[in-house]
């Protein structure tokens, strides 16, 4: 395909000390730029800090919105990321859609956050959307990283040995949240992301003290990749705290483009790094990438899907939640005249178990 895009990285769904995380920016930012994070998108708890936060930290793109909830709802539930929201909706949590069409009002996106979670008796809290009747929100967090620890919890020891080795745990988005976006895309596009959701707590188990998914493990764990239309413009990899509003303006505007279009993908990057993945469609009228909506070919002509993985994987192309074409290694084809929402999944086999590690968002094909 002809359109450059130039592809960027970072943690969506961060918490610090102006909610309930534990580490201020400047710890939270640190980590991120050892894991060699682009960006990061630090969403506190019903409060908007992005005046006093927002902004260049060594050399990482720092971006703040919010995320908002009633804390009223009992059961809790309903929470939504406000992604490039400029000012508080906070006021608007207790009511769902006013507070989705708020978000949209500014310009900016809304995501349901861990919309689906299972729970434990060991854990019975759990945070989910709970009105699903709910119009125009832009996307959804189809994988929470610290939510989804949340169902696995069946014993004190069980969560001892999690705590020190969550990675043999983690498989990847629960099956009922991948069904519920496959039903949502039938609609209309809606666009998925990872979010880490990390807290970096510590907890208490008998004698032993762990703190649970610090910022430096999440870093390098579940990332939102971009495919952005122009490069960054602020500093890459300088140690400072910059205030260049014009480049911090015209990189927020790229993440903000991109998460709008749906040029993005999940990564598992624990696993290994997703730095390179492709996934693109095209015949002899249109094209486009994930994200993208195209017509149909013209009669007795086909569209051709192409995927490209950095390396080796189970790589799985659905079309309307089934899956059509299905490879191992690093590229797969697939022709077919047939319309339809198409996303692809690669995984692969680490610590024992084949895990999710890249989950695309899809390319529309539509008459």
């Amino acid at each position: 395909m002809s359109h450059t895009y130039h592809e960027y990285f970072g943690n969506i769904h961060m918490h610090t000390t102006h909610s309930d995380g534990v580490g201020d920016f400047e710890e939270l930012v640190q980590a991120a730029a050892g894991a060699g994070l682009h960006f990061v998108f630090v969403t506190d708890h019903n409060t908007l800090v992005r005046e006093s936060e927002e902004g260049y930290r060594h050399g990482v793109l720092t971006l703040v919105g919010e995320e908002v909830h009633d804390p009223n709802l009992n059961p809790p539930g309903n929470h939504l990321l406000c992604l490039g929201v400029e000012q508080d909706v906070t006021h608007l949590g207790s009511h769902p859609q006013k507070l989705i069409d708020g978000v949209n009002s500014q310009g900016a996106l809304p995501f349901l956050a861990h919309p689906i979670e299972r729970f434990t008796d060991l854990i019975p809290t759990h945070y989910p959307w709970r009105n699903w009747e709910v119009q125009d929100f832009h996307g959804i967090e189809l994988w929470n990283y610290m939510s989804d620890f949340r169902g696995m919890v069946h014993s004190k020891w069980q969560a001892l040995v999690m705590g020190f080795f969550p990675h043999w745990f983690t498989i990847g988005p629960l099956p009922e949240m991948l069904a519920k976006w496959d039903e949502l895309t039938a609609e209309r596009p809606v666009v998925a992301l990872g979010g880490v959701d990390v807290h970096a707590e510590t907890y208490n188990i008998g004698p032993i003290r762990r703190c649970f998914l610090p910022y430096a493990h999440c870093a390098r764990a579940l990332n939102t990749h971009l495919l952005t239309e122009e490069p960054f413009a602020g500093p890459n990899g300088s140690v400072m705290a910059a205030k260049d509003d014009g480049a911090v303006r015209h990189d927020r505007e790229q993440v903000l483009g991109s998460l709008r279009a749906g040029h993005c993908w999940l990564g598992y990057d624990l696993v290994e790094w997703t730095t390179g993945f492709r996934f693109q469609a095209e015949h002899d009228r249109a094209s486009g990438v994930m994200g993208d909506t195209i017509g149909l070919p013209a009669a007795g002509k086909n569209t051709l899907f192409q995927v490209s993985a950095p390396a080796d994987g189970e790589i799985r192309l659905l079309r309307n939640g089934q899956v059509v074409a299905q490879r191992q290694g690093q590229r797969l084809e697939h022709q077919t005249s047939q319309p339809g929402v198409y996303r692809v999944e690669v995984w692969k086999k680490r610590w024992g178990k084949p895990r999710g590690w890249i989950f695309s968002n899809p390319i529309y094909v539509r008459e």
